[in-house]
């Protein structure tokens, strides 16, 4: 009987596969016929399989390396094959009628040098993992039934990256057999037909499964299971095993280079990791895999998601629905949590949620970690389980819980990064069925702790800009003069800011994150991982704005030595003693602890709400007045905040005599017990979902802060934010005055003034921001129709809230005042440059006062004069009843206008001079950049739909009105205008009467109208169609 022909599997994209060949043929060596060739023939046969000949087919492609490193690989096999060769030549020539040789070579020749993963003693491991040190090889066993089950694969980048730790990406996959080899299989879970045979049959064969990668049978293991090659499948280049983004994608260029540093088997997952370098630039990364079982029924029941509580969900389509409302079906994201005894109205969890605070902690802050964490066992008692949470520091000293891998899909790790970067992130992985969360790891970084940086660069066009939809990202490419990512940058980058919008310009939606979220990853951007099957919550932008609130309140600290005008008060002595001095407050890296510590178990409090489910609301800071927050009822009492799960302001107050408040949340607020009870009750929750209406509840989220809600914002404070606001600016023109009195120290750089002052400014521009956005402002309810107390969907803001935002915004922004320049301060704006990274080498060593003064004014101006506020705007006229008030449109130009060119309301009186000119060259360039805004508003096609014509006209009587005021001001002052504003007006006035003298011919589709129209500024005119 012939030998069988050896063979290895081929070499392609995705699996090593050559096949022992001739080099004069490429045909396969039949053993058969190379034991028919004797001795000599076989000694010759054996020269020419040699490892120049041991080839892959020419058509694949592959590089000489590649074929390089994959001949190394299987010289074994070579090897192998011909030992086999010259044993079935002498079988053949011995007994013609020997039985059928083998399928595969033998499990212990092949593993050879192995050596066997036994992680844990008298268990059946669900791979079975075999090592070889010396080459980075790891093979593993798969189980006999290994068809039957399905797997998810997670990925961590352990090492090597700024943000090493943080969950990478999964897949929810199946193994398939295919003779000798098998497929990694991703089964198509987006669409499915329930309780429908024929919908079910169609689906089935319409949405199929995907192929990831084949991975060829090297041999059959002693417990029955194929054996694969664990470290090729993993570290495989093929695009269609995209387990995360390419930062975090395992791409190696250098495929011999790699080690293993991590193997662990156990019953039901296992642990592989290894050293690779990168693709981009060669760094050493650790990447850890976990594989683990998922059986697809746990005795977990999926919890329907409802709209009005925010929960991260898992969503499929059920096309055996007919309906278009009840095709989409939504699961929330939650743990498997359940009574030990169910007959209990309290009772302790079956299986406790534990979370392991990671060595690399600092001690000083464990405890705060700790707090965090154990803050939502409250909501849990309230559910009707008492320590749902359980926390243990892992420890290097004592080795306490050593043993444990952060990134084992078994344990849930509080992770911390001394990265100087200013992040927390609270990922998880849930079962992509049900929803069901399996895995969680908290990453906490250290720099919003030690720093703010970077606020103009990067910082401050992002505050500016809080608020901006899609609509107004896509108006702003198409004119990049009015864009604060433009004005606000550094001028030698600004051909390049414009570049990268024009490039974002081109996505859906121009480029808003929200919509150009990658789905491959649990968090690296802002809105990442929101629009994955499963959601998750992407990179939460909680510690990056925490990092200015730690930042103010050291400056704080330094010009007051304390948090407030009035520190604590020493206790009254005893009769005849001496007066005892004030306590010392505890300090942590230069604040005091009862500051940064309960904000450091906030920023935790706030990530764990991530991974039980919850999703942000940024509707939760509104709950009380600020007046209520700083009082005795309610610090100390009750949370100055509905949840935890917001970005919320410090409450920091400068006011003496009055009571300081919580300086943050020092718990969870009453809307996250009302959402963990939604989440994990029991019991039924339609009543409690009833209670939507209750003021506490208040929910709005990442989606909604584009929208037209005011209060669905991040870092506003307080039921009314304008009183916050004030409070904020009170604090901004104090720290201003004293920047040179006592923010400064001798020995100190003139830096820190300059650093400073930027601070401060940022301050003031979110503060400014904050309120523009109440111009035009709706507030959004999510209640449903029946609910008790239920309220209209949409809410117009009144109009005397509105304009009260709008005087506030026109006071701290287009007022010289209101910046607090003067020659002392400005001269004083020293500048550090070093030749490295932490230096300033590009900057100007004077502050250029005009282009960021221009920059911030600019950029406000923008947030009230864009297209989206004034349609806005013009639609709440219409929202709101005839008779009852309403800020409109007309109203809101003539304010600004009255605001920006003030100073022709008041007689010239006396001799301006070009140093003491009547307007200041701030206001010169702000009465400009409204004169180009307005001339924009009227140009066709700068304001688009049908508000865009009215936007148009009234721009235009704007205009007019300003150069009434600018000749009735020119013949009034005669010769008594110094020469800037002479000029200026003269200017001004020329430039106006061009634009209203131009005519333009309108696309009659930017107008809605079936015909031409010809406009001239101030009247419009039909042209008939040709």
């Amino acid at each position: 009987m012939a030998c069988a022909v050896i063979e290895i599997p081929e070499f392609t994209e995705s699996a090593l596969n050559p096949r022992l060949c001739f080099p004069f043929s490429g045909n396969p060596v039949d053993l058969g016929t190379l034991a028919m060739l004797g001795s000599r023939g076989r000694q010759q046969q054996q020269q020419r399989v040699s490892a120049q000949h041991v080839c892959a087919p020419e058509a694949s492609g592959r590089t000489t390396y590649e074929r390089w490193a994959m001949l190394r690989k299987l010289q074994g096999f070579r090897k192998l094959a011909l030992s086999a060769a010259l044993a079935c030549a002498a079988v053949q020539v011995q007994a013609q009628d020997a039985g059928p040789q083998p399928e595969y070579p033998p499990f212990a020749k092949v593993l050879e040098g192995f050596e066997k993963v036994v992680t844990k003693a008298n268990i059946n491991p669900m791979y079975t993992l075999y090592t070889r040190a010396k080459d980075g090889q790891m093979y593993a066993e798969l189980p006999r039934d290994f068809q039957m089950r399905k797997y998810f694969i997670a990925t961590t980048v352990a090492s090597g990256e700024e943000y090493a730790g943080l969950q990478a990406g999964d897949l929810y996959v199946y193994w398939r057999r295919y003779d000798r080899h098998l497929a990694l299989i991703a089964p198509n879970i987006e669409y499915r037909a329930q309780g429908d045979r024929e919908a079910e049959s169609s689906v089935k064969r319409l949405f199929t499964d995907r192929v990831l990668m084949e991975v060829p049978i090297i041999t059959m293991g002693p417990n029955g299971g194929p054996v694969i090659d664990m470290d090729s499948m993993l570290l495989n280049p093929d695009p269609r095993f995209n387990i995360g983004p390419a930062p975090f994608n395992p791409s190696l260029t250098q495929r011999g280079i790699f080690s293993i540093r991590t193997a662990k088997a156990f019953e039901n997952n296992v642990e592989v990791a290894f050293e690779v370098p990168s693709a981009q630039d060669g760094g050493l990364k650790i990447l850890h895999f976990s594989i683990s079982n998922i059986p697809d029924n746990t005795g977990y029941q999926p919890r329907p998601a409802d709209s009005r509580v925010g929960f991260f969900t898992t969503s499929y389509s059920d096309l055996a629905k007919y309906d278009d409302r009840e095709t989409r079906i939504r699961y929330i994201n939650r743990w498997h949590l359940e009574k030990a005894d169910p007959r209990l109205q309290v009772s302790p969890p079956k299986n406790p949620l534990v979370f392991y605070i990671e060595h690399t902690t600092p001690i000083r802050y464990r405890r705060w970690v700790r707090d965090g964490i154990l803050a939502w066992n409250a909501a849990f008692e309230k559910v009707g389980i008492t320590n749902a949470i359980e926390v243990y520091y892992q420890d290097a000293a004592s080795g306490a819980h050593m043993d444990k891998d952060p990134e084992d899909v078994q344990y849930n790790f509080v992770r911390w990064l001394n990265n100087d970067i200013g992040t927390a992130i609270g990922p998880s992985r849930v079962h992509p069925l049900t929803g069901q969360i399996l895995d969680a790891d908290i990453v906490l970084t250290d720099g919003w702790i030690r720093h703010y940086k970077k606020q103009f660069t990067e910082t401050l066009p992002k505050i500016a800009m809080e608020g901006y939809g899609p609509d107004t990202l896509a108006w702003l490419a198409d004119h990049p003069e009015w864009d604060p990512r433009v004005r606000l940058a550094p001028p030698a980058l600004r051909g390049q800011v414009q570049r990268q919008i024009a490039k974002n310009a081109l996505l859906p939606y121009a480029g808003h994150p929200l919509f150009s979220a990658d789905s491959s990853i649990l968090g690296d951007q802002e809105y990442d991982g929101l629009n994955r099957p499963s959601q998750v919550n992407g990179l939460c932008m909680a510690a990056d704005g925490l990092a200015m609130e730690v930042a103010m309140a050291r400056m704080t600290f330094d010009i007051l030595g304390g948090l407030s005008q009035d520190p604590p008060a020493a206790p009254a002595p005893a009769a005849g003693e001496k007066k005892p001095e004030a306590p010392k407050e505890q300090m942590l890296d230069g604040m005091p602890e009862s500051f940064v510590g309960p904000l450091m178990a906030h920023l935790v409090a706030h990530e764990v709400g991530h991974t039980l489910g919850l999703r942000h609301n940024f509707k939760a800071s509104s709950v009380y007045t600020l007046a209520q927050i700083n009082s005795e009822e309610v610090k100390g009492k009750k949370q100055l905040a509905g949840s935890v799960m917001d970005y919320i302001g410090t409450n920091v107050r400068l006011d003496s005599g009055t009571v300081q408040g919580d300086y943050c949340m020092t718990g969870v607020g009453p809307y996250d017990m009302w959402a963990i009870e939604y989440g994990y009750t029991f019991g039924d929750t339609k009543p409690i979902l009833a209670r939507v209406a209750e003021p506490e509840l208040v929910f709005a989220t990442d989606e909604d802060t584009g929208g037209p809600d005011p209060l669905a914002r991040r870092y506003d404070f307080s039921k009314n934010p304008l009183d916050f606001a004030n409070e904020q600016m009170k604090l901004v023109n104090h720290h201003r005055g004293k920047l040179l009195s006592d923010f400064i120290k001798d020995g100190d750089s003139w830096d820190r003034i300059r650093y400073g002052y930027e601070m401060i400014l940022s301050l003031q521009t979110r503060s400014l921001s904050m309120m523009s956005i109440w111009v035009g402002g709706a507030h959004v309810n999510r209640d449903k129709k029946g609910d008790p107390n239920g309220r209209r969907p949409i809410e117009v803001v009144p109009a005397e809230t509105q304009r009260a935002a709008l005087n506030f915004v026109l006071q701290n922004a287009f007022r010289d005042e209101a910046f607090g320049l003067t020659p002392e301060l400005t001269t004083a704006m020293g500048l550090d440059k070093w030749y490295d990274n932490e230096g300033s080498m590009s900057e100007e060593s004077t502050w250029p006062i005009h282009d960021r003064i221009m920059g911030i004014q600019s950029s406000i101006m923008t947030s009230l004069l864009n297209p989206t506020t004034l349609r806005r705007v013009y639609d709440n006229e219409f929202r709101t009843p005839a008779d009852a008030d309403s800020l409109t449109l007309p109203e809101l130009l003539q304010t600004i206008t009255a605001a920006v060119w003030s100073e022709l309301d008041v007689k010239a009186e006396g001799q301006y001079t070009a140093r003491k000119p009547l307007i200041t060259s701030l206001r010169r360039n702000l009465q400009r950049e409204q004169l180009e805004r307005l001339i924009d508003l009227t140009l066709p096609g700068r304001s688009q739909g049908p508000a865009g014509k009215v936007i148009s006209s009234l721009a235009g009587q704007q205009l007019r009105a300003i150069v009434q005021k600018i000749e009735a001001a020119q013949q009034a002052a005669a010769d008594k205008h110094d020469p800037y504003t002479a000029a200026h007006l003269q200017q001004a006035r020329d430039r106006i009467t061009k634009a209203l003298d131009a005519d333009y011919i309108l696309n009659p589709g930017s107008g809605g109208g079936s015909g031409r129209e010809s406009f001239l500024f101030g009247r419009e005119t039909e042209v008939s169609e040709p």
